[in-house]
């Protein structure tokens, strides 16, 4: 079964890409959209899908997945608070969510079809097309759910929404869009791993003329590992030197150009860190962490590293236990471009 999203030589496919948005951190297209005045959002929307690696690094297991969406509009609700109406100024949560969970109901099919000898399924990551055999990435689940929104890739170049479909969403009325897939048991000493995309769409003004272009002005693609618990040696005090002590760490990778599912690899780098440090400040190991993973990890067989991929590495790191009346301190750092 083929997946609803256009292989490039089908009927309706876009025969003319436009140029892809400029790929950037998450703060930069936060900065590009500017302050919100107009949002809707659903979170933690539950659904299962077959697809990604799970925990031990295994492709295509059942697992639980939390669709979480921000819809940010160019204009403030006016007219809806005025009527008191849902109307093309904004957006019915509810068809939101049902648009999110049909997208993970085609997926399921197509799944369910390849899985029992349906053939290939063919995906986009809006940076290359690829017919993956057996496996559905999370990448490709992420970009089915947006074309399914907006009708177009990831990146905004291609038209990718068969021509008898209209996206959900207008993209002449947004200001910003986010889509976030959290894998809640896809780590084995953390609370998850999500991949998310956040995009800052052109003003309304420069595309009321209906001219087909991109429309978006920037994008950004981030994976989240989250709360990694493990003891390790850290702190200056010296009953701190004399047993390792539990910390918590989140890893944001920024700007992640990768389309493959690396999360169980990063996750070990990360925790042979956490396994064999002894330095004494937050400071110091969440630094450590940022700069294995631009310049020591690589992915399969490439020698290629991290850092010249323009990858930005967020690292914070919280001590439960060093401050009794307190949660926990922490420290983030962030080191790339």
């Amino acid at each position: 079964m083929t997946l609803p999203i256009l292989p490039p030589n089908a009927l309706g496919a876009d025969p003319a890409p436009d140029p892809p948005a400029p790929l950037v951190s998450t703060w930069q297209v936060r900065a590009d959209a500017g302050e919100p005045q107009a949002v809707v959002r659903v979170s933690n929307l539950q659904s299962v899908m077959a697809a990604g690696r799970d925990a031990w690094g295994r492709a295509s297991k059942l697992q639980p997945v939390l669709l979480s969406s921000e819809v940010s509009f160019a204009r403030p609700f006016e007219t809806a608070s005025v009527h008191d109406a849902v109307n093309a100024e904004t957006v019915h949560y509810g068809n939101l969510s049902k648009t999110l969970l049909g997208g993970m109901e085609l997926l399921s099919s197509a799944s369910t079809s390849t899985s029992s000898g349906g053939g290939v399924v063919k995906a986009t990551d809006g940076a290359r097309r690829s017919d993956v055999t057996g496996a559905i990435r999370a990448a490709d689940v992420l970009e089915i759910l947006w074309v399914q929104m907006t009708g177009r890739v990831v990146n905004g170049s291609l038209v990718s929404l068969p021509m008898d479909q209209v996206p959900f969403l207008d993209a002449a009325r947004l200001r910003s869009l986010g889509l976030t897939l959290h894998m809640p048991k896809a780590s084995l000493v953390g609370s998850g791993v999500s991949l998310a995309v956040t995009a800052c769409f052109q003003s309304p003004d420069s595309l009321a003329d209906g001219t087909k272009r991109n429309p978006l002005r920037s994008y950004a693609r981030t994976l989240h590992l989250h709360s990694l618990q493990f003891p390790t040696l850290i702190g200056v005090n010296p009953n701190e030197r004399t047993a390792k002590q539990l910390v918590v760490v989140d890893v944001d990778i920024d700007r992640f150009d990768v389309y493959e599912d690396i999360h169980p690899e990063l996750e070990a780098a990360v925790v042979k860190v956490l396994e064999s440090s002894s330095f004494e400040t937050l400071e110091a190991l969440g630094t450590h962490i940022a700069n294995q993973i631009l310049d020591e990890f690589r992915i399969g067989d490439s020698p290629q590293p991290m850092r010249t991929r323009g990858w930005q590495i967020r690292v914070c790191i919280k001590k439960p236990i060093a401050v009794p009346f307190a949660e926990c301190p922490s420290v983030e750092v962030r080191v790339g471009p």
